[in-house]
């Protein structure tokens, strides 16, 4: 199903940016949404604080580790490491009056790499090369819906279980999907 919207907005530095949705724009099949989500985000006109510089905020996955990230703006055109899986919405590159940091971890026994509010990493350990994946917003403004953060995989103790952003509060019914926390609103 592809669910695109229009999103136009001025940047911090001006720059007009669009996504999705129309004649010339580019379609965007947003991960982890569906028809309730993209109702959500398009009740109302996306509200951009004048603050924001919009990024995606993209998927990945790598050796059975699922992690969100901005794509890399370096020279000579470098990935993150495994398969791009999609587009889970638009964070900011920049702090915003209303948002928070969006901060990127591993942990400890680094098998897994998982977004957090806590700059601190609930204990793990910050991510070395993008420790601040972006900010979010912290409450939801017209235009944005949840980010929800969801684990995939066993249970048990000392089972392997990934954790993943997604848009969808069922966890995009993954097997033993656990819904573990919002962290913040993103723009679609």
């Amino acid at each position: 199903m592809n669910f695109g919207k229009k999103l136009c907005a001025l940047s911090a530095l001006g720059v007009a940016l669009c996504v999705a949705g129309s004649a010339g724009a580019q379609d965007l099949d947003y991960l982890g949404s569906n028809r309730q989500v993209m109702n959500e985000a398009n009740a109302q006109p996306a509200s951009i604080p004048a603050e924001v510089q919009l990024v995606e905020l993209e998927r990945w996955f790598f050796k059975n580790n699922t992690f969100s990230a901005r794509p890399l703006n370096t020279p000579g055109g470098m990935k993150h490491p495994g398969v791009r899986q999609g587009v889970l919405g638009f964070i900011s590159y920049t702090p915003f009056a209303g948002g928070h940091p969006l901060y990127s971890c591993t942990q400890n026994n680094w098998l897994d790499s998982f977004t957090s509010r806590d700059a601190n990493c609930e204990g793990h350990m910050p991510s070395r090369d993008m420790p601040i994946t972006g900010y979010i917003a912290s409450t939801q403004l017209p235009g944005t819906v949840p980010l929800y953060r969801c684990h995939r995989g066993g249970l048990k103790p000392n089972n392997w279980a990934d954790l993943f952003d997604t848009t969808d509060v069922n966890c995009e019914n993954v097997k033993y999907p656990l819904n573990d926390q919002i962290l913040g609103y993103i723009w679609l």
